[in-house]
């Protein structure tokens, strides 16, 4: 993790992926494959940066958009582009960000809850949040709860668990626009989507089962062609 990014807490700074930004159109694949694209759900951000996957999830017909960071200087930096976003787009849900611990997100009583995690923990941090999500699930067993994981290091997390379902897995390729100010030399970015084992649901997308192979331990996963 980046020196200027840590909060001194070791348990937490030592279990954190350094920061890495999410590629649009990866993100727009990611969220369009969800029921409905997302519609009237509330969308998590866990671990949320300057704020670009929020931004962009303003596209999407969810009824709530949070980011939760942990870092002080990103999410300040994330609060200054929320304000902006409002200003150019006032018609566009309105964000919230909030700095704290990501691991346990403040829920909604009601509704869909989507949760959003690039790379960002891991396994101690996932095992802890993946454990916060499961005592919603079965408090509120009527709800959907999907869980889109970014470049899935600690994939092995969910599919060994028996309270999580594939939903959709892919290797997504980067637009032009995209491959062309993308950082690293890599054209495409894996997600998975997970969803919890409640009463509703939905059937996975095709593809939802291809394997994940993790090329560099907790930096960098592909989900593998079939």
């Amino acid at each position: 993790m980046h020196r200027s990014l840590r909060v001194g807490n070791s348990a937490l700074d030592d279990a954190n992926v350094r920061y890495a930004g999410s590629q649009p159109s990866v993100l727009r694949s990611a969220f369009g494959a969800l029921p409905g694209g997302g519609a009237d759900a509330h969308l998590f951000d866990l671990g949320c940066g300057k704020g670009r996957v929020l931004a962009l999830a303003t596209e999407f017909p969810f009824r709530s958009i949070t980011g939760i960071e942990l870092a002080p200087r990103l999410c300040r930096v994330a609060e200054r582009n929320a304000a902006i976003l409002a200003r150019r787009h006032p018609d566009r849900v309105p964000l919230r960000i909030f700095e704290g611990d990501a691991t346990k997100p403040a829920l909604h009583e009601s509704g869909d809850q989507i949760l959003f995690l690039y790379n960002s923990f891991r396994r101690p941090l996932v095992n802890a949040l993946l454990a916060h999500i499961e005592a919603h699930g079965a408090a509120h067993p009527d709800a959907r709860v999907f869980l889109i994981y970014y470049n899935p290091t600690q994939a092995a997390a969910l599919d060994g668990s028996p309270r999580w379902r594939r939903y959709f897995a892919d290797q997504i390729g980067f637009s032009e626009e995209d491959a062309r100010y993308a950082p690293f030399s890599n054209r495409s970015d894996s997600v998975v989507t997970w969803q919890l084992d409640t009463e509703k649901l939905e059937p996975p997308r095709p593809g939802a089962e291809r394997s994940v192979e993790v090329v560099i331990p907790d930096i960098a996963a592909i989900v593998l062609e079939r």
